[in-house]
């Protein structure tokens, strides 16, 4: 893993992980994952987690209309 990016890089082994299983796993249901999580947990995490997960989620979001509009989401 790198030394900068140990998360990115995880994100990389993880998603290769997916790949050889044939899992076809979709933006809209990493977005439904995340989303579920954040609510389960949303009492263990502070203000700041959860704005940071919120921007997280709707980038996701945004990029998955974007996607689903066959162009970029305003």
């Amino acid at each position: 893993m790198s030394d900068t990016y140990p998360m990115i890089a995880l994100f990389e082994a993880q998603a290769e992980v997916l790949d050889a299983a044939g899992q076809r796993t979709s933006l809209d249901d990493a977005i439904v994952k995340l989303a579920a999580w954040m609510g389960l947990t949303q009492d263990q995490l502070s203000d700041d987690d959860m704005a940071i997960l919120a921007e997280v989620g709707a980038i996701m979001y945004r990029d998955g209309l974007a996607r689903r509009m066959g162009g970029w989401a305003k």
